[in-house]
């Protein structure tokens, strides 16, 4: 009987193409655990920005913007006053990859700006630390999920990620501001070298020493590029590895991005085409369940009662009832804009799987799992001193008996 060579029983495509794991983070960011902590930790996040705006700008300096400092990326000042941190314009469309990296990535930017004063540096500062602050919780939970998820297949409760976030809860905080650890340290000398620049004489030093200092400017450089372009890896890092921490994180996504920039890259364009798809479906079905809800109240209320409540300020009992459908309206559309940061910590958490493996040869099952004991086997020997007792006894009356035969078969024969 012949043999059939070559036949093709089952492909594998998670080990043919793994960057198809990408495709699955828009499923896992719209579950229902994720989605409530992107809300929570969305809420919170404008709380930064106001709190900043009062301790370090002036009334001029929100006057000079015209009352509507920026508290996010896409809620103003003066919306936020209006109603519970929602969202009071829409946008149709937009992509969840480059509005959380510019949400995370603006303040520290501007920090950078030479032009700032010291009360607007501390402004972007706070705001930046806040975002860290806030996000670090939550995304350290998103991306204990997602990874489990992702990688080994299994499912975590929310109580488990939120335990295991509030556990590594001071890496994550640091790990973002590990690489800036080192820009301050390179950026010491060359305050010193500002110093002396200022007599003349320190001038001509500063030209003598200054392809040093370049030097020193591509430290920096190196550390902040590699904070731009990788810091996204770094809580999926901390939620994937056994001894994940601030060194980890630091370590492995600078390499990560170093060694495979191409497709770095590619990963990162392909998750942006599909969250922007997949915010289209989403910001869509907000609006249908909103919609909806008037259609079908209008068939009671008439058009014209339901007209009343998206336009015009009321008073009495008729004002109540219309901000809080308001302000329902908003907190469905503060849901829906969750999913930005949903979508962007889970498809962040598969890219890294994704590098991982092609940089470490780490398959995506080998994600660090608290108690990692299988879920049936037999339950464990114990020692029962008792019957330990009774055997030993029966053994040794067997034996004893044993010698009583073979004597009396001994006397037998002799006699």
């Amino acid at each position: 009987m012949t043999e059939e060579v070559g036949v093709v029983r089952r492909i594998v495509w998670r080990d043919i193409l793994p960057w198809l794991i990408i495709f699955r983070a828009f499923r896992i960011s719209v579950s229902l655990p994720i989605l409530s902590l992107a809300t929570v930790g969305w809420l919170l996040t404008p709380i930064g920005t106001q709190i900043a705006s009062s301790l370090f700008l002036g009334n001029d300096d929100i006057v000079a913007t015209g009352g509507t400092t920026p508290v996010n990326d896409f809620i103003s000042e003066s919306e936020l006053l209006q109603m519970i941190p929602g969202i009071s314009t829409f946008t149709s469309a937009s992509n969840p990859i480059s509005h959380v990296y510019q949400h995370f990535t603006d303040p520290f930017v501007q920090l950078f700006s030479r032009s700032n004063s010291i009360r607007e540096s501390a402004f972007h500062l706070f705001r930046g630390a806040w975002s860290v602050a806030i996000w670090a919780f939550f995304a350290g939970a998103i991306t204990r999920i997602a990874t489990v998820q992702l990688g080994r297949e299994e499912r975590v409760d929310l109580r488990s990620a939120i335990t295991y976030a509030t556990r590594q809860y001071g890496w994550s905080f640091v790990a973002p501001f590990f690489p800036l650890f080192g820009v301050l340290l390179a950026s010491l000398p060359l305050v010193a070298l500002g110093f002396l620049m200022r007599a003349e004489v320190g001038m001509v030093f500063a030209g003598i020493v200054w392809p040093f200092a370049l030097l020193g400017g591509l430290a920096m450089a190196t550390l902040l590029l590699g904070l731009l372009a990788g810091w996204p890896l770094m809580w999926p890092t901390i939620s994937s590895e056994e001894h994940g921490d601030a060194f980890e994180a630091f370590s492995r996504s600078f390499s990560y991005i170093f060694q495979r920039p191409l497709q770095y890259i590619f990963y990162l364009l392909l998750a942006g085409l599909i969250g922007s798809i997949g915010w289209v479906l989403v910001s869509h079905l907000s609006e249908a369940v909103i919609e909806l809800t008037y259609f079908g109240t209008s068939w009671g209320a008439t058009n014209d009662r339901i007209e009343l409540v998206p336009f015009g300020d009321y008073t009495g009992m008729l004002g109540t009832g219309v901000k809080l459908i308001r302000m329902f309206e908003g907190l469905v559309r503060t849901v829906a804009m969750a999913f930005h940061f949903s979508y962007f910590f889970c498809v962040l958490t598969a890219i890294y799987l994704v590098l991982r493996r092609d940089v470490d040869k780490t398959d995506f099952d080998e994600v660090f799992i608290e108690d990692d004991k299988p879920s049936y086997s037999l339950p464990p020997l114990e020692s029962n001193e008792a019957a330990s007792s009774a055997v030993r006894s029966e053994t040794e009356e067997a034996g004893d008996d044993s010698r009583v035969s073979e004597d009396r078969g001994e006397d037998a024969d002799g006699g």
